[in-house]
C-alpha cells in the first residue's frame, strides 16, 4: 500500500507543479531534497482531497442506509439497508475499493487542476497575474515585469562592461541553472574603463526604422534581433528613460583632470 500511495502522490505533485507556473518556478529554484518535498507537498494535498471526497461519499451512503432502514424499527421483517459497506468490503488488486477510489479521485483532481493552470497561462490577463505572483518573490523579475507592463526600456550592464539598452522580450526567469534575460536591443555600447560612463556604439532603433522592422514585419521582425544574455554575466539592471538620459549630464559631476 505504501509504495502505491507514494507513487500517486509524487505523480500528482509533479503534474501540478509542471503545469502551474508559480509552483513550477518555486520548485525549479529549490535544490536537493527541498525540491522533492515541494512536489510531495502538492501531491499530498491532492491525495487528502481524494480520500476526503470518498469519505464524504461513504458518509452520505451510510446516512442514506440509516434513513432507509428506519422501517426496520417498526417492521422486523423489513431488511436493514446497506449501501455503503461495499466500499470497504470490495477489494481490487488486494486493496480496498475505498482506498483505490481515493487515489483515483486524487489523480483526477490533480489532472483537472493542472489543465486549468495550463489554460490560464494561455490567457494574457491570467498569465500576467501568475507572473506577478512569482515576481513578488524576486527583485530582478519584479523589475523586468514592471518594464514590460509600463513598456519601459531597461539598462543592462554586463560584467565585461558591455551595455545593452532595450525592451524585455520575456517576463520570466524560470530555471536557476539556465537563467537568461531575453532583450530586444534599442542601443548598445560599453562603459568607459576609467570613468565607467556609458558610450554608445550601435543604435538598433535607427536600423529598425530604416528597414521598416516592426513586431510583425516580414521577413524580419523585432524578435529576430532579441538577445539572450546569461544572468551570470549581468552586473546590473535598471529601468531606462530616454528623456531623463538626455538631461542626465546636467545633474552629473564631470571628473577634472589632475
Amino acid at each position: 500500500m505504501g509504495p502505491l500511495v507514494i507513487m500517486v502522490v509524487l505523480v500528482c505533485g509533479y503534474w501540478y507543479t509542471e503545469n502551474h507556473y508559480p509552483s513550477r518556478t518555486r520548485q525549479a529554484r529549490s535544490s536537493g531534497w527541498i525540491a522533492y518535498f515541494y512536489v510531495a507537498m502538492h501531491g499530498a494535498k491532492f491525495a487528502l482531497q481524494g480520500f476526503f471526497g470518498v469519505a464524504l461519499i461513504y458518509v452520505a451512503l451510510f446516512l442514506l442506509s440509516l434513513l432507509l432502514s428506519v422501517p426496520h424499527l417498526f417492521f422486523p421483517d423489513y431488511a436493514v439497508q446497506d449501501y455503503y459497506s461495499w466500499l470497504t468490503r470490495t477489494t481490487l488488486m488486494n486493496y480496498p475499493l475505498f482506498f483505490e477510489l481515493g487515489l483515483a479521485l486524487a489523480a483526477l483532481r490533480a489532472w483537472r487542476a493542472g489543465e486549468a493552470a495550463r489554460r490560464a497561462m494561455r490567457d494574457g490577463k491570467s498569465s500576467m497575474a501568475e507572473y506577478r505572483k512569482v515576481a513578488r518573490e524576486d527583485g530582478m523579475e519584479s523589475l523586468l515585469l514592471q518594464a514590460i507592463e509600463e513598456e519601459k526600456l531597461v539598462f543592462v550592464t554586463l560584467k565585461s562592461r558591455k551595455v545593452y539598452i532595450g525592451y524585455v522580450a520575456a517576463p520570466r526567469i524560470e530555471h536557476t541553472q539556465t537563467q537568461h534575460l531575453a532583450l530586444i536591443p534599442y542601443i548598445s555600447g560599453y562603459r568607459d574603463k576609467e570613468t565607467l560612463r556609458f558610450c554608445e556604439q550601435h543604435r538598433y532603433y535607427e536600423l529598425y526604422l530604416a528597414q521598416n522592422i516592426t513586431a510583425d514585419s516580414q521577413p524580419l521582425n523585432l524578435q529576430h534581433f532579441r538577445h539572450l544574455i546569461p544572468m551570470a554575466e549581468v552586473e546590473a539592471v535598471s529601468l531606462f528613460d530616454v528623456a531623463t538620459y538626455k538631461i542626465f549630464d546636467q545633474f552629473s559631476v564631470t571628473p577634472q583632470a589632475e
